[in-house]
């Protein structure tokens, strides 16, 4: 039998990526999940995207709103790591209990986070299993220059 699927995984799961929590909605209707698939993909303006596995109740939500909000993680935010990866059923306050501010456009954004970005949602594209939604950034701010941000891999790249 052949090692191409195994070795395939482990060199998919190589490549790395950040922490994030990505936060979307307004008022009770506002939710976030732990991403790690996102990147910059424009200076002028700027943009990001951020990839958002099909089935997951926030997509719908991302298209409704229009608004997301990135907050990259660093080795101090790791509470907000841990809270976020557990994951939250529809309806269900995602911010229970952690320090949330508000952007201008509604989204709730986290403080404590090692920076966040504000962004406006441009369009989708549907693609395997997920979707990559892309955003004009419209915001952001850094808390610490000193600290680096969170890396992730993965040891087998075709699953999370």
């Amino acid at each position: 039998m052949s090692d191409a699927p195994r070795d395939l995984a482990a060199a998919l799961g190589r490549v790395s990526s950040g922490l994030y929590v990505v936060t979307t909605g307004t008022g009770d209707a506002a939710t976030g999940f732990l991403g790690s698939w996102v990147m910059q993909a424009g200076f002028a303006p700027p943009a990001v995207t951020v990839a958002v596995q099909r089935d997951r109740p926030i997509r719908e939500l991302l298209a409704r709103c229009g608004h997301f909000c990135i907050s990259v993680l660093a080795p101090s935010s790791m509470a907000l790591m841990k809270h976020f990866a557990r994951g939250f059923g529809p309806g269900e306050n995602a911010f229970a209990g952690i320090d949330t501010r508000f952007a201008e456009c509604g989204v709730p954004f986290l403080p404590q986070a090692h920076a966040h970005l504000v962004c406006r949602v441009l369009g989708e594209t549907a693609w395997s299993d997920h979707v990559i939604v892309c955003g004009e950034v419209l915001s952001g701010s850094c808390a610490d220059l000193a600290e680096a941000p969170l890396t992730h891999t993965r040891k087998n790249g075709l699953s999370y």
